[in-house]
């Protein structure tokens, strides 16, 4: 047995001599040390190359549901299905209204903006509209949740850099009835309580 050992231990330190002398030795020719370290970082590439695509391969198995609800999701531009009692009467359904946001990098006067918004949304703050729109964001609400009229009446003042978006939002029919049970949701459309 000691024997073994003796015949197993010189070959690991020849091999560990090996790959150091090839690396970093003095007595080795440039061109095989060259390779060597040619050889390594190939090895390197290639498993990081394979990490990235692993993951690649994976992220696209898995279903659009599964990422979403990991990543969180387009949760503004989800529809929530209705909630219908026994009867098939509707006791909660989601309506498009448009949502009215900003591009401040696109608007020419900022001034005329808030006063032209102000005057057509009279509840709108206008510093608190002044100071989004005079950001630099790309993109920035202004007010959710607007009415067809409201939409029309914007869109008629033909402001560059003024947008709508169509949301989804939460109506009750019924009012009240049955709350307790259906519960409510966030004006993101995120369910808070209840169903």
């Amino acid at each position: 047995m000691s024997g073994e050992t003796r015949i197993t231990a010189p070959k690991a330190a020849e091999k560990i001599s090996l790959v150091a002398r090839l690396l970093y030795g003095h007595g080795v020719d440039r061109d095989a040390k060259g390779r060597a370290r040619l050889g390594l970082i190939i090895v390197a590439f290639v498993c990081v190359y394979g990490v990235i695509a692993g993951r690649l391969v994976h992220l696209a198995s898995t279903s659009d549901g599964q990422s979403a609800r990991k990543s969180g999701g387009d949760i503004v531009g989800t529809a929530r299905p209705d909630i219908i009692d026994r009867n098939g009467e509707v006791l909660a359904t989601d309506v498009r209204m448009p949502s009215l946001f900003g591009e401040p990098r696109r608007l020419i006067d900022v001034d005329e903006a808030v006063e032209l918004l102000t005057a057509t949304l009279p509840d709108l703050n206008a510093s608190e509209t002044r100071e989004r729109l005079s950001s630099k964001k790309g993109f920035v609400w202004l007010k959710r949740e607007i009415t067809k009229d409201q939409q029309q009446q914007i869109h008629r003042l033909g402001l560059p850099g003024i947008g709508f978006t169509a949301e989804n939002k939460r109506v009750y029919p019924n009012t009240t009835a049955v709350s307790h049970l259906i519960g409510h949701v966030n004006i993101d459309n995120q369910g808070i309580a209840g169903i």
